[in-house]
């Protein structure tokens, strides 16, 4: 079963075999047509730019105008940006704690990693629970290319078991109606995007067309996976269910520490790290000499929602920023960035 063997390297490899699923999500009325595809391009910058420098879309019937692109890609990624600049937010709503354009120009900075085929269209998990398809972004450019690798190897060899045996694989949703998974990871790849759109996406609810079943559209849910050497530490600093969950990603920090805010006002900022070593580092440089306090962790999607939670009252985010992960930029640099948004080859 070759998309069987694939999912479950992705699964595993992504350190989410074990996990139960999210108690709470958040829902949103909007979702991107089954019949558009959103494609991003150039999305990652180091800058605090958070406008797109290229958006393209792509329609299998009549080609969209202008003003539907803008829609379907506000209504999927920018939400909190786009209603920060519409006038009747202010009224409708109070403003969040952090205003939403300095939240994403703090997340933007943060590179992530999944992996697409040749197009640009994204792999996605089934999940029979939800009935959707589950999308994954890596904080570490080094579990992507593990998920990435293992994935083509097993699907190479199960095409060759199967050609040996003359039998037809089962359990994905083929075109023909088999269990035939188009071979679209010859030409896989890992792609970067900003940690401010994968957080919105994850928030939301949208759906996907799956390409390799027959049109037919599912709900998509996507998710952060951090490296399984950090979910560890977070589990031994919080003794308790939450980072037993798929899709929590802890961020570390010691109360006190500041850096100079990467705003350039020379004021201070409240840094959190994805790896605690980094953490640890900073630490170091700062008090040579000196043991480092308790280290304290917080919960990424968890901040992220008393960030843009309209009149939030958590203060401990004001001044947040987030540290990304050294060689996730370095490699963020040279990753292609192409993601279509609305399409997935969803395998189970």
């Amino acid at each position: 079963m070759i998309a069987a063997r694939v999912l479950l390297l992705l699964i595993s490899a992504a350190n989410v075999a074990s996990f139960t699923m999210p108690k709470t999500r958040v829902a949103a009325s909007s979702r991107p047509s089954a019949s558009s595809s959103t494609t991003i391009h150039k999305q990652y910058s180091t800058s605090t730019d958070v406008e797109l420098d290229e958006v393209q879309s792509t329609s299998s019937s009549d080609e969209p105008s202008n003003a539907t692109r803008r829609t379907i890609l506000q209504s999927a990624l920018l939400a909190p940006i786009a209603m920060a600049s519409q006038p009747s937010f202010a009224s409708d709503k109070p403003p969040p704690i952090v205003p939403l354009v300095t939240t994403a120009k703090r997340l933007r900075s943060v590179p992530l990693f999944t992996i697409v085929d040749g197009d640009g269209v994204p792999f996605h998990t089934y999940d029979k629970d939800s009935a959707g398809g589950f999308g994954y972004f890596f904080t570490s450019y080094t579990s992507a290319t593990y998920v990435l690798d293992d994935a083509k190897a097993a699907f190479a060899k199960a095409v060759t078991d199967a050609e040996k045996n003359k039998e037809t694989s089962e359990g994905a949703i083929g075109e023909d109606g088999t269990g035939e998974v188009p071979d679209a990871w010859g030409k896989a790849q890992i792609v970067t995007l900003p940690l401010d759109v994968v957080m919105q996406l994850s928030v939301k609810k949208t759906s996907s067309v799956a390409v390799n079943g027959k049109g037919k559209t599912f709900s998509t849910y996507y998710q952060v996976i951090p490296s399984t050497e950090d979910l560890n530490a977070a589990l031994r600093i919080e003794n308790g269910p939450r980072y037993s969950e798929r899709g929590r990603v802890p961020l570390f920090y010691v109360d006190g520490l500041t850096i100079p805010s990467p705003d350039g006002s020379g004021d201070v900022a409240d840094p959190v790290y994805f790896r605690i070593k980094d953490l640890t580092a900073e630490w170091t440089k700062q008090n040579p000499g000196k043991d480092i306090p308790q280290i304290k962790v917080r919960e990424l999607t968890e901040t992220f929602r008393a960030m843009i939670r309209p009149d939030g009252k958590d203060t401990s985010v004001l001044n947040l920023v987030f540290v990304p992960i050294a060689e996730s930029v370095d490699k963020a640099k040279s990753s292609p960035r192409s993601y279509k948004l609305g399409e997935m080859i969803l395998t189970k």
